[in-house]
């Protein structure tokens, strides 16, 4: 038996006794009231020690779901530890967590890996396309008839004496 199972049947025993109690001291039994003046009906009775009948009522039934609810909890438990005979030591988890870190960082370097393929592919493609624009430009403007247009060269003639 769970300590929590045992907290908790002592409280559900605690609030049958109080709902008992409450019951017996709480709810009012007058004898009938005699009539009122004049023919008139007698007045209402004192309802007041029906409201504490009612929270105490709410904790009757809150703590004997409670046992209820805890007693499946244990249940459900103990039969796992049936299926698995024992817990798991530590040293079986630390294992377990260490071969997971090992999985991820395989992981991220087959990933930074790709990712560095494919930036070495785009950089390569991206300065093919630039080699490629530029050469058609320079064509572009060479043969146009423009006396004002100019060819710059992309790498530098060397000065003489430099």
């Amino acid at each position: 038996m769970s300590k929590l199972l045992l907290i908790a049947l002592v409280a559900a025993t605690a609030a049958t006794g109080a709902l008992i109690i409450t019951i017996a001291v709480g709810i009012p039994h007058p004898p009938p009231p005699p009539p009122g003046p004049n023919g008139m009906p007698p007045p209402p009775p004192n309802l007041s020690g029906l409201a504490a009948v009612s929270i105490v009522t709410g904790l009757f039934v809150l703590s004997w779901l409670a046992v209820l609810v805890v007693f499946s909890r244990d249940q459900i438990l103990e039969r796992l530890r049936e299926v698995r005979h024992e817990p798991a030591p530590v040293h079986e988890l630390d294992d377990m967590f260490a071969e997971f870190r090992s999985q991820l960082a395989a992981d991220r370097d087959r990933e930074r890996q790709l990712l560095e393929e494919r930036i070495t592919e785009l950089t390569t493609e991206y300065g093919e396309q630039r080699e490629t624009d530029g050469y058609l430009n320079g064509l572009r403007v060479a043969t146009t008839e423009e006396p004002t247009s100019k060819v710059s060269s992309i790498r530098r003639v060397p000065r003489p004496g430099v």
